[in-house]
């Protein structure tokens, strides 16, 4: 959950796990940060994103926006297929639907921003993957989540049919209790938003200001 406030810069609202047979599901609500450009960090946008994972290497989320009171549904689709012991093939593509009443010209160009800014966020995932490595017995916290509920779903993909156990594929769910989290992001954003505007000031303040002096 936490990745989506530090990665992709919004504040998740609602989180939600779930875990059943081939698939597993995050549900995920949340608003953007009014202190970043760039994934999902805008103050006006607002997301209700289902993605689920078919197996380890496919997946769709459904992102349901509303932008400044404009709604409109976008999926995107990604694969990351294995191509040798350190490597894998990335393919990732966004479709965006064509809202009613608006013409080509005006939805051509929503759609192209929608593709922007999810093809942004999706690539702030990638920077991380090309950086991991495992780790057989991460030292957690409850906030990390259900990392080896996970992993335990994930076998049932690297062992022969007849070897799948049944806890590999029953239904787990976990959600998150978002609450505390918001409020102490929330002083994070508000304390960089004053520093932001201090340091807006300073800029616009003529040459020789002591302010700005007394900063160096």
């Amino acid at each position: 959950m936490a990745h989506f406030y530090y990665v992709h810069f919004a504040f998740p609202t609602s989180f939600r796990n779930v875990f059943e047979d081939h698939t597993a599901t995050q549900f995920m609500e949340s608003k953007g940060r009014p202190d970043k450009a760039g994934g999902y960090g805008d103050a006006e946008l607002f997301l209700k994103s289902e993605a689920t994972y078919y197996g380890p290497a496919y997946m769709i989320n459904w992102l349901d926006t509303d932008y400044k009171g404009f709604r409109t549904e976008v999926v995107l689709v990604n694969c990351h297929v294995p191509t040798g012991p350190d490597s894998f093939l990335l393919q990732y593509g966004i479709t965006v639907k064509k809202p009613e009443g608006l013409d080509d010209k005006t939805a051509d160009y929503i759609a192209k921003k929608y593709a922007t800014m999810f093809g942004e966020g999706f690539l702030q995932d990638v920077h991380i993957w090309k950086n991991k490595v495992p780790v057989q017995n991460p030292l957690l916290c409850e906030e990390d989540g259900p990392v080896y509920q996970l992993r335990r779903w994930y076998e049932q993909f690297y062992v022969d049919v007849a070897d799948v156990r049944p806890e590999m594929r029953d239904r787990f769910e976990f959600e998150v209790d978002t609450t505390k989290a918001n409020e102490f992001w929330q002083a994070e954003v508000a304390d960089n938003l004053r520093r932001m505007a201090e340091e807006g000031d300073q800029g616009d303040a003529p040459a020789g200001d002591p302010q700005i002096m007394s900063g160096t």
